[in-house]
């Protein structure tokens, strides 16, 4: 009698540890397609505040942002951007393109006193090159 229960008891319990570790591998799976579809693909974003109030609504609005344009550079001027804070990398940032390197973009300096405008080339690529030939020294030598 004891060996049929003792056997019972295995078939049961082997049952169980096959059914639970099948769930298991389903929901390991399934958070391994959600990193990378989060991560490659896609992602959800709040936008929030005044940034972007003639796109999004002040209270917040939820979009759905593909990660994709950016891999194969299709991104341009007028593109909505996610991007890190950078005093608080945890952050994301919603803001819309302007212009990409040596394109050039005009504002308005302070448009609450005067309509006073400035153009600036953004990234000018003559003025990347090492610190030694700018003449610049580093104030800790």
């Amino acid at each position: 009698m004891v060996g049929l229960v003792g056997r019972l008891w295995n078939l049961q319990y082997k049952s169980i540890v096959k059914e639970a570790s099948g769930k298991a591998l389903a929901v390991a799976k399934f958070f391994c397609v959600l990193h990378v579809t989060n991560t490659y693909l896609c992602t959800f974003a709040l936008a929030y505040g005044p940034n972007m109030v003639l796109t999004f609504n002040l209270t917040g609005d939820m979009f759905l942002a593909e990660r994709l344009s950016i891999k194969f550079g299709k991104v341009g001027p007028g593109d909505i951007v996610l991007l890190r804070y950078p005093e608080s990398p945890r952050k994301v940032m919603v803001k819309c393109l302007l212009g990409l390197e040596s394109h050039s973009v005009t504002y308005v300096v302070d448009p609450m006193k005067s309509d006073r405008r400035d153009t600036v080339v953004i990234w000018p690529p003559k003025e990347f090159g090492s610190l030694m030939k700018s003449g610049m020294k580093d104030p800790d030598l």
